[in-house]
């Protein structure tokens, strides 16, 4: 067959007919990003992709963010010796409103490196004003630059959706199409036959985020068709049971404590026993994509069913006093 790659486990084509596809395997990568929420607004709206942007970024959060990523390595040779300097902020002594860190010079040294201070970088709390000042000029470092681009990191932060942020985007997207993350490192998923042309709309999503993001760092995603036959299913198989198990663990674990707690919000429970027959959904779709019985976590299931019936049992309940 023409276009078949070896993924270690999986075997993977660049095309194929949808009849003769498990479905895809995707994997993606956001490096370092920092987005505007207004534009990441509109790009998810004009996709029809789930915007979950959140609330503007702390005063603190933000300054501690723009100084984080302030590192710079810079070699340099003099009369034929070279030294590697590194500039990078380290927290500082600070008061209840004032936030305050230092931009630090370390030169490495074989035994011992040196230290120098060359910048205090504050904020205050109060009104998020940004300052730097105790600037000392330096022939290896761009002190004045490194404030600058604190600076303007500061402003960034606090108006812009991070990583973590946009990551949040994609997960609960990939969840909406019924993904499965695999056991490998980073962010790979299989999205079955039923959704593959979801996948479409994902990659432009992430391409379309390159253009918006404003540290310029490079974005990757791509994605392959998964090919149907039995060694396929069997690894899925493989794959869906590790990933529904530590979901399985953590709605037990979520249920159990509002039944212990007493939780008297019946939204709340009511809406973790959607999500578990949600999982029971998803189950049924994957025995249809995977041609098999999935009942290798049965009894995790029957133990998640009782409380999930518990949980509504309650909700019912206090719904019913309520009126009364």
């Amino acid at each position: 067959m023409k276009d078949v790659y070896d993924l270690k486990n999986f075997v993977a084509a660049s095309k194929g007919d949808e009849e003769n596809m498990l479905g895809k395997f995707l994997y993606f990568s956001l490096a370092n990003l920092l987005v505007e929420k207004e534009e990441l607004a509109q790009l998810c709206k004009s996709m029809n992709i789930p915007y979950s942007g959140g609330t503007r970024l702390s005063v603190s959060d933000a300054f501690r963010s723009a100084t984080g990523d302030i590192k710079e390595r810079k070699p340099v040779t003099r009369m034929g010796e070279t030294h590697i300097y590194l500039a990078y902020c380290r927290d500082n002594k600070h008061s209840a409103n004032i936030l305050s860190r230092e931009l630090v010079k370390e030169t490495l040294n074989q035994q011992t490196n040196r230290y120098e201070k060359l910048a205090n970088i504050s904020c205050d709390r109060r009104d998020g004003q940004f300052y730097c000042d105790n600037q000392v000029l330096d022939d290896d470092i761009d002190v004045l630059g490194c404030c600058r681009r604190a600076e303007e990191l500061f402003e960034l932060y606090q108006r812009c959706a991070n990583r973590k942020q946009i990551e949040t985007i994609c997960t609960n997207f990939l969840k909406g199409i019924e993904a499965t993350k695999l056991s490998i490192t980073g962010h790979m998923y299989f999205v079955p036959r039923t959704y593959m042309e979801k996948v479409d709309i994902f990659e432009d999503f992430i391409n379309l985020l390159s253009e918006f993001n404003k540290n310029n760092t490079p974005l990757v995603v791509n994605s392959f068709f998964i090919i149907d036959d039995e060694k396929q299913r069997e690894k899925m198989t493989e794959e869906f049971y590790a990933a529904v198990k530590k979901e399985i663990a953590e709605y037990q674990e979520r249920c159990d404590y509002f039944i212990k707690s007493g939780c008297q919000s019946p939204a709340v429970m009511d809406r973790w026993v959607m999500k578990v027959r949600g999982l029971e959904e998803r189950k049924r779709h994957y025995e249809g994509v995977l041609r098999r019985e999935l009942d290798g976590l049965d009894d995790e299931f029957a133990t998640l069913k009782f409380l999930a019936q518990e949980l509504q049992t309650r909700a019912s309940n206090i719904r019913f006093q309520k009126a009364a």
